[in-house]
């Protein structure tokens, strides 16, 4: 398992997680998996894109968490992203119907139908096709015009609720702010091949994208159950 040992308390929501499911946790990772053995990681950068490709090589599962795609804390919970192979990605966990999303309550607002563009620029971690290319930013712009949001990293920067107040159009590569514009009712033009958040800006299609998204979503609850180890593998 390699997940960043400086949040123990997710470490240990996961570790309680597998066992409950008959694992044995080691923390850390190999290039010599055997036949039993999953590698979960945080993301697919640097020895855990290594470990995943080894894993995946040896045909043993791999599961990749991340940031949750619409925010760690939405709709009153603590949230992450889990999904096979990788993270940010459609195709990658079962759609179980409905119900998961309709049961937050969550209201998306009235499409927007006027305003400026904003380019979406995120910090590109992971790896390809996952990750935004460097000068994908600019190439956006070239083709669509409007001003790059430069992802905020640990600068002070204006909230994106506020930053988009006068947003009519988002686009992005993939990222997880798009989401939240969708939210609030801003068209989303993505660039990203499969990206999990794809939808039409229409009613009925960013519904279902929500509907499909939240079976990727996992609070800390459910982590530390177990649950999202049995839907996955």
């Amino acid at each position: 398992m390699n997940l960043r040992l400086t949040k123990p308390d997710r470490v240990e929501a996961f570790a309680r997680g597998l066992r409950l499911n008959g694992y044995k946790v080691i923390p850390g990772h190999t290039m010599t998996p055997g036949p039993q053995d999953i590698f979960v990681t945080w993301n697919r950068i640097g020895i855990g894109a290594s470990a995943a490709r080894a894993f995946e090589s040896a045909g043993c599962p791999v599961l990749v968490a991340e940031n949750a795609s619409w925010g760690n804390d939405f709709a009153g919970n603590r949230w992450y992203h889990i999904a096979r192979n990788r993270h940010n990605t459609a195709g990658r966990f079962e759609f179980r119907g409905p119900e998961r999303w309709d049961a937050l309550g969550v209201e998306l607002a009235t499409w927007r139908t006027e305003g400026e563009t904003v380019i979406l620029a995120q910090r590109g971690i992971g790896a390809a096709p996952t990750a935004m290319p460097s000068q994908w930013p600019q190439g956006a712009q070239a083709r669509y015009g409007g001003r790059i949001r430069r992802h905020p990293g640990t600068r002070p920067t204006t909230a994106l609720r506020d930053d988009l107040a006068h947003c009519g159009r988002v686009v992005t590569w993939g990222s997880g702010a798009a989401l939240q514009a969708l939210l609030w009712g801003i068209p989303v033009v993505s660039e990203m091949p499969d990206w999990i958040g794809e939808q039409d800006n229409t009613d009925e299609g960013r519904l279902a994208m929500f509907r499909r998204l939240a079976h990727a979503q996992w609070t800390m609850e459910e982590i530390s159950e177990g649950l999202p180890f049995r839907s996955l593998l």
